[in-house]
């Protein structure tokens, strides 16, 4: 009842495509259906299904950051401005603002008496523990640019993580999406959090799809779901089916697409671009499980999977050690490079192959991460 006095902000850094930081907000909306929605780049597009432009507060269209997408289509364009536009934005006459951050949103500045809530999905990544990589993605290390454009990138770095911290003390209350993204915050941040898992819609990917809509690229086929992107580690998949006898199915759509393609040497590998509702829980139902080879300090899709009652073999890292369980709902493999993934996806397979990994199992583990029990938490830790 506390709430329904309350005039609320829902803020989050991009609006420019649906993924699993997006499912959140959406769920925001949905407790919370008379907020108003901030953000510090806006695609309609991409997002005005779910987040249509009459809900986005007016103050969006005077960034920096949205002049600068409009104008060249490139979220990347607009980092160095991030910090000052979510600054630039006013909730002074908000009692309550919701943050859903990946590196910029938790910046944003309240009065005292405003509650300020930081639903965290992970420090930004470039800033701190993979900044290397963002600098090779750049094509910093090498011709011109290392010499030129280098040390202006590494400085942006530098001041981005001093920012960063501050930002990091300003919320009234910090929530981690898992322990994992709990600990680096301690680190980065030097904060404690509380943990809440993302919401999963477990009803969606278990309920039966008629398979008479649609096609399967193969009779047996595992998958990833994942957008096409050089942090994703896909090559990683990729370069260990180059060496097996089953298929794999790529759903997602990026700009490393082509990349990923050049590495594929047989026919049992097949990119599907990406694909949406009852198509894509066809999908993963008519599958033999879900391949994970990136890092994530979460991971909802593995979630997903688990709730049509299928297995997942993902890298031992991260998030994933909080929600798929060795031997009861997948497997792992252990090197960063893959090294491994042939030799240990052999192991999964097989014990697939052996009905080891019981579909009720899997339902069950993931049902822990139901959208219900999420916003139920949600609201008692912000009353």
């Amino acid at each position: 009842l506390e709430f329904l006095c309350m005039k609320v902000a829902i803020l989050h850094e991009m609006l420019v495509k649906l993924g699993g930081a997006e499912k959140v907000v959406e769920n925001f909306m949905k407790l919370f259906p008379e907020a108003d929605i901030f953000t510090l780049i806006y695609n309609e597009k991409k997002c005005g299904k779910i987040f249509p432009k009459s809900k986005i507060s007016p103050q969006v269209w005077d960034l920096w950051t949205q002049k600068i997408y409009n104008f060249t289509g490139k979220q990347r364009f607009c980092l160095p401005h991030m910090a000052r536009a979510v600054e630039k934005l006013d909730f002074s006459e908000y009692d309550l603002v919701i943050c859903s951050s990946s590196g910029f949103a938790h910046g944003a500045i309240t009065k005292p008496e405003t509650k300020f809530v930081v639903y965290c999905h992970s420090p930004a990544r470039y800033m701190w523990d993979w900044t290397n990589e963002y600098k090779r993605d750049l094509g910093l290390f090498s011709g011109w640019k290392k010499y030129f454009l280098r040390p202006m990138i590494e400085w942006m770095l530098f001041e981005n993580r001093k920012w960063d911290f501050s930002a990091g003390q300003r919320s009234d209350i910090l929530i981690a999406n898992s322990q994992n993204t709990a600990n680096r915050i301690m680190k980065y941040y030097r904060r404690n959090s509380e943990i809440l898992y993302p919401p999963v819609e477990t009803a969606r990917f278990g309920a039966k799809i008629s398979e008479n809509n649609f096609q399967k690229p193969f009779e047996k086929y595992y998958i990833i779901i994942s957008a096409l992107t050089e942090f994703k580690k896909i090559e990683i998949a990729i370069n260990g089916f180059n060496n097996l006898e089953e298929n794999l199915v790529i759903i997602g759509a990026g700009d490393y697409r082509e990349t990923l393609e050049k590495m594929v040497q047989w026919k049992n590998i097949s990119f599907v671009g990406p694909k949406y509702g009852d198509e894509l829980v066809h999908l993963v139902q008519n599958s033999m499980g879900l391949i994970f080879p990136g890092e994530e300090d979460f991971g909802i899709v593995p979630i997903e999977v688990m709730a049509a009652g299928k297995p997942v073999f993902a890298y031992r890292w991260g998030g994933l050690l909080e929600t798929n369980i060795d031997g009861v709902t997948g497997g792992f493999f252990d090197d960063k490079f893959g090294e491994d993934f042939a030799e240990k996806f052999k192991i999964f397979h097989q014990n697939n192959l052996d009905g080891k990994f019981l579909p009720e199992k899997c339902i069950e583990q993931a049902q822990k991460f139901d959208t219900k029990i999420f916003e139920e938490k949600f609201l008692k830790l912000i009353a």
